[in-house]
């Protein structure tokens, strides 16, 4: 039987997914389904609704269908019959649409009409997205990419592929489309630029706004949906730095259902709460302020969940045991979230040793048994972390068991400019022998003067050599080699 706390967090978790629709919600849900098993049914009775309202996916249908069967029947509950109707109803929609739409495209080939091709093509791949066949999807978007005319319609179609890769789970395609995306707005931006230099030089006087443009805000729109695309890959490929950099891209806007011009890719929650994660994991206290904090844009989404503005300000306090007793009671969130539950392990490791090296950076000797309390670990747990970290190379110290303290090991000044000498010492050597080289073509007159200068100053300061310069001296030996006097 489900405790109340089991119900909490499984009507939160339902919840975050009731934001989206489509395939992004029936990719969420299965993904649930699978991570937490104590609401897998639930989930997958959602994703199966959500197949019928939104897709023509009969395939997708019976998988999900047998997956609910085969949890239900090992655990002694009723199974789901399938929806016969909606199934045959289905086969006939995709038969007749599919005739349509190649009779249309056949149609447009024998004519030559190629903006009725890329249309054609357009809507196939609409078509085959609708059904699941994500490969003739692709290819549909491929061809009708080839056939494109403007920029508008490059740009349209490489964002549809976008969407695509994102519909398939397949974010290296999903990075690689976004950058053809980004290129394909570069474009569009460039030519509605010049059209509009033309129009404003033109004395004809007309507006010259054609009404099929995209305005600036679709523009910016469609350049957030890449932003956020970009973020979420590198956030599922474990880049969280670049993944942070463009979350803070992104305006508030993208997180609504009708904010990025196509199905809701993540919501202004999730979008902070990815953005905090990283941050933590990547950013130094004062980046943590000017970045996250005191960001204006970012702020908005931080109003949303206020308790992820207190955990970045705790996280500059130093009060770190309250930031991970808060990490350790969202796990569940992040371990069933389709971004996160592949690099949460991994996330949290940096982010505590993150709160490590801020911690123990500032001290030339600290503690451990106050160390401990601040972090909320027991001092064996810490212990261990320390040991790893100065395995790692990550902190620059060492263990004092006995006195119970971490000490610092800074280099000495001295020693230091002891290890740069030789380096600048041969540096110098080399300018010194480079500056009479060129003393000596001069005096010997072998470098000749630049007479097209326009001022005497230059002239007189620049030549240009008839020689190469000779190759620089060699270092100079170490005192255990012995010169050759053989000769």
């Amino acid at each position: 039987m489900a405790t109340s706390g089991q119900v909490d967090v499984s009507f939160e978790l339902i919840n975050r997914i009731s934001q989206y629709s489509g395939r992004q919600a029936i990719n969420r849900l299965r993904f649930l389904a699978q991570a937490y098993p104590t609401i897998s049914l639930s989930a997958y009775e959602l994703a199966l609704e959500a197949i019928v309202q939104s897709t023509w996916d009969i395939p997708l249908y019976k998988e999900t269908l047998f997956a609910y069967n085969r949890i239900a029947a090992a655990n002694n509950l009723r199974l789901l019959n399938a929806n016969q109707n909606w199934i045959d109803l289905t086969q006939n929609h995709i038969n007749l649409a599919l005739a349509r739409l190649e009779n249309d495209l056949k149609h447009h080939t024998t004519n030559c009409i190629k903006d009725g091709i890329r249309t054609s093509y357009q809507e196939l791949g609409k078509h085959y997205r609708k059904v699941g066949d994500l490969g003739n999807a692709h290819r549909a978007f491929s061809k009708a990419r080839e056939q494109a005319t403007t920029a508008l319609h490059a740009a349209q179609l490489s964002l549809a592929a976008l969407d695509l890769s994102f519909d398939a789970e397949n974010f290296k395609l999903a990075q690689s489309h976004a950058a053809k995306a980004q290129g394909a707005l570069d474009t569009l931006v460039g030519s509605l630029e010049l059209k509009a230099a033309k129009t404003k030089a033109s004395s004809t006087g007309s507006s010259g706004v054609d009404t099929q443009d995209p305005t600036e805000k679709d523009i910016q729109r469609w350049t957030d949906r890449v932003h956020l695309v970009n973020a979420l890959t590198s956030l599922a490929h474990g880049e969280f730095g670049r993944a942070t950099n463009y979350f803070l891209k992104v305006r508030p806007e993208v997180g609504e259902k009708s904010g990025g011009g196509g199905e809701l890719l993540a919501t202004a929650n999730d979008i902070a709460i990815y953005a905090t994660l990283c941050g933590l994991a990547h950013f130094d206290r004062q980046q943590l302020k000017s970045r996250l904090i005191d960001n204006l844009e970012f702020r908005a989404m931080l109003d949303s969940q206020p308790q992820l503005r207190q955990i970045l300000n705790l996280f500059r306090e130093n009060k770190y045991g309250q930031v991970f007793e808060y990490l350790q009671s969202s796990q569940m969130i992040y371990q069933t979230d389709v971004y996160l539950a592949g690099q949460n392990e991994r996330l949290m490791m940096m982010i505590q040793e993150r709160a490590i090296g801020q911690y123990f950076g500032s001290f030339s000797r600290a503690r451990l048994t106050k160390a401990s309390e601040v972090f909320g670990w027991p001092q064996e747990m810490l212990e261990q972390r320390l040991v790893g970290s100065i395995r790692a190379g990550h902190l620059a110290a060492k263990l004092d068991l006995d006195q119970d303290l971490l000490l610092a090991q800074r280099p000495s000044p001295r020693a230091d400019l002891l290890r740069k000498l030789p380096a600048d010492a041969h540096q110098i050597l080399l300018d010194s022998n480079a500056a009479l080289f060129r003393l000596n073509l001069i005096a010997h007159d072998l470098a000749v003067r630049d007479t097209n200068s326009s001022s005497s100053s230059s002239s007189s300061s620049s030549a240009t050599l008839l020689f190469p310069p000779p190759p620089p001296a060699p270092a100079p030996a170490s005192s255990s080699e012995t010169p050759d006097h053989s000769q």
